[in-house]
């Protein structure tokens, strides 16, 4: 069975959904990169502040610096996983384009006296389309464990202000 045989044969539908499949999954994956930039802001921000917080503490040593040292590092931590998923979700973007791009060629150049030809541009695309939803996996796998570390900062600078700001006993 030809898989192409839809593309200018009996279902002139064929061509528009290997042409809107991929276009659509790059519409969805700038979405998931636009959330990402916003997402990378808040944790730059975060470390940022956490820095500026340490560079003027009272007490530059002992057990309450030490786990502000510790949330640095899962702050930072969570910078480079963001980054991550965002060179995950450009990817995808630009195989989608990509993918789309070829779809088109193939719709519009490649006729069905050029076998060889269509089965390369639907081989193309098609790889083009599954690198692309390769990484929106990644990104979004990558998403997952930075919320983790999102909440695992939450939990412990709540913790940590609660032990700041705990009175001690008057003797």
């Amino acid at each position: 069975m030809d898989p192409t045989a839809g593309l200018g044969g009996p279902n002139p539908f064929a061509a528009l959904t290997f042409i809107a499949a991929p276009a659509l999954l790059t519409n969805a994956s700038s979405l998931l990169l636009l959330g990402t930039t916003n997402r990378l802001a808040r944790a730059v921000d975060r470390v940022r502040a956490l820095a500026v917080h340490m560079a003027a503490a009272e007490q530059p040593e002992g057990p309450l610096a030490t786990r502000e040292l510790a949330l640095m590092a899962l702050a930072e931590q969570r910078v480079r996983i963001i980054v991550r998923a965002m060179t995950a979700f450009y990817l995808a973007v630009g195989s989608f384009a990509f993918g789309t791009m070829l779809a088109l060629i193939g719709a519009a150049i490649v006729t069905p006296d050029h076998d060889l030809a269509r089965m390369w541009v639907l081989r193309l695309t098609i790889a083009a389309c599954v690198i692309g939803v390769l990484a929106i996996m990644s990104g979004a796998l990558a998403l997952v464990f930075e919320s983790q570390i999102t909440f695992r900062i939450l939990t412990e600078e709540a913790d940590l202000m609660r032990q700041r700001h705990t009175r001690k006993p008057v003797a």
